[in-house]
């Protein structure tokens, strides 16, 4: 419901307008696809996590997301 302004002479340059929602996946397919990259190892998710935790330390987790401490964790059931 929001209104956004763009100079059309912009648009002129090739550039366009694109929608996207939850980055336009095909959970389907690509979540398989991701899962096998993963555990072959082709896809390196680990360099990407800041933070191991357990259920019982998400208050903390959270905190540390608020001050911009680490912005990856993954919670271990």
């Amino acid at each position: 419901g929001q209104t956004i302004e763009i100079d059309a002479l912009q648009l002129l340059f090739e550039k366009r307008l694109q929608g996207s929602q939850m980055g336009s996946k095909r959970f389907r397919l690509d979540i398989p696809r991701y899962a096998n990259q993963y555990l072959s190892g082709r896809l390196d998710l680990d360099s990407l996590v800041s933070r191991v935790i357990r259920l019982e330390d998400i208050n903390d987790a959270l905190a540390a997301m608020a001050t911009g401490e680490l912005a990856r964790q993954v919670v271990v059931l």
